[in-house]
């Protein structure tokens, strides 16, 4: 099994490509089915499915659909194939829509890839972990200007003269009001002028 994390625009899922997929057929076991001890398959386009909310959204309705192709492309038969989507009482807690590709071989049904939208959980994760930001930016037009007060860190100064205190003092400063950040940016800028 191999893994791809895609970014995309938390508030946009739509998928540029996803027009080219959305007549490929899919074979799909609903929660709902699995819910009713049940394992009835659903076909049906990949188009249909994004559109009625069975699957959350193009990005992974687009994803779910090069799966299929490759699976087959590969060899795979197509009546031996299917997408069976999270319970919720399995379904990670960053996810909002996960679904298994799964093969039938001899003993069973085996998930051999999985598909999930975790959101931006990934990019949550390791901006705690590495105390950096991680965001991407995308044209708006017309151009939107924000401006962010938020604090930057000489961590090596800092440690040097505040020691054990260095990280207590950066969680302080994190949760200053804005307001209370530009009091102390405007302070130092005139420090240094």
């Amino acid at each position: 099994m191999a893994e791809i994390e895609h970014y995309v625009d938390p508030v946009n899922k739509s998928h540029v490509r996803f027009k080219e997929v959305a007549g490929v057929t899919l074979r799909f076991l609903r929660k709902e089915v699995q819910s009713a001890g049940k394992n009835d398959i659903l076909e049906t386009t990949i188009g249909d499915a994004v559109s009625t909310g069975m699957v959350a959204n193009e990005t992974l309705g687009y994803f779910l659909a090069r799966i299929c192709q490759f699976l087959t492309k590969i060899g795979i038969d197509p009546e031996r194939l299917r997408f069976r989507q999270h319970m919720d009482k399995e379904m990670a807690h960053y996810a909002c829509d996960c679904w298994d590709a799964e093969i039938l071989v001899s003993p069973g049904w085996v998930e051999c890839v999985g598909c999930a939208d975790r959101a931006a959980f990934d990019l949550t994760q390791h901006s705690k972990a590495t105390g950096r930001l991680l965001v991407a930016q995308k044209p708006v037009d017309p151009p939107r200007f924000i401006r962010k007060t938020e604090p930057e860190w000489n961590r090596k100064e800092l440690g040097l003269t505040f020691k054990k205190s260095s990280q207590a003092i950066m969680k302080a400063v994190t949760v200053l009001p804005i307001e209370e950040l530009e009091k102390i940016r405007i302070a130092t800028d005139n420090e240094c002028v």
